[in-house]
């Protein structure tokens, strides 16, 4: 037993290390030896988890994809309707693309998908099919504009969402994408909303933000451990 155990701390030890050298390198100028080294661990215990660059790189975009749903569920289960959980949804989402090293690495593997050469998830159309559903929940609602249509609404946001987090990470390592955000939502607020309050709209989100960190989402056990272990 104790034996299973320091083999899942060492997987999620090896998962973190490679994820913090994917987010700065990349895929292609990463090597297994750089990651062998951020890990502190030999190098048979790398390749006994994970048999190739390529493997880790999966690995870790499924680990990101697979920590959304808890926090979508999160978030619309905080907010008080579905449109103040569409908005509170990509601040949450953003502050994770900045600040989670395993979402950071997931981010820029799905972008460089076609250079590692593994089936991997396909980026976009899940955030679509969640944002679409959030978006007719609205219009029963009667939050959204008459006539809108909740696929094209979730298509265009996901647009705007992932072009401002790819600007944002260009220009300032994501530093300023609250701020991107904010400037977005003033605007597209307005286009989608039945009677948008940008001020009203932006306190509701601090608020579900703030109850879902009260409670905070546990991380998958391999890696919460390997981060207490660190």
């Amino acid at each position: 037993m104790a034996m299973q155990q320091r083999a899942v701390l060492t997987r999620g030890r090896v998962l973190l290390a490679a994820a913090e050298v994917f987010a700065r390198t990349g895929f292609l100028a990463a090597s297994m030896n750089d990651i062998v080294e951020a890990a502190g661990v030999t190098k048979g215990a790398v390749y006994f988890h994970f048999p190739s660059k390529e493997a880790l790189a999966v690995a870790i975009v499924e680990e990101q994809f697979a920590q959304w749903p808890p926090i979508v569920s999160a978030i619309i289960e905080e907010s008080p309707d579905a449109l103040t959980g569409v908005v509170a949804l990509t601040y949450e989402v953003g502050s994770r693309f900045r600040d989670d090293i395993l979402t950071t690495a997931g981010v820029r593997l799905s972008f460089e998908r076609e250079l590692v050469h593994a089936a991997m998830p396909t980026p976009f159309v899940g955030w679509i099919a969640i944002l679409q559903d959030l978006f007719t929940r609205a219009r029963r609602e009667g939050q959204l504009r008459p006539g809108l249509l909740p696929g094209p609404t979730a298509r265009a946001l996901v647009g705007g969402f992932f072009g401002i987090q790819h600007i944002s990470e260009i220009l300032t390592n994501r530093t300023d994408l609250e701020a991107r955000l904010d400037e977005f939502w003033k605007i597209f607020l307005v286009g989608i909303a039945a009677e948008p309050d940008w001020g009203a709209t932006q306190r509701a989100v601090r608020r579900v933000r703030s109850a879902v960190r009260r409670a905070p989402l546990r991380l998958e056990p391999d890696l919460e451990e390997s981060a207490r272990a660190d």
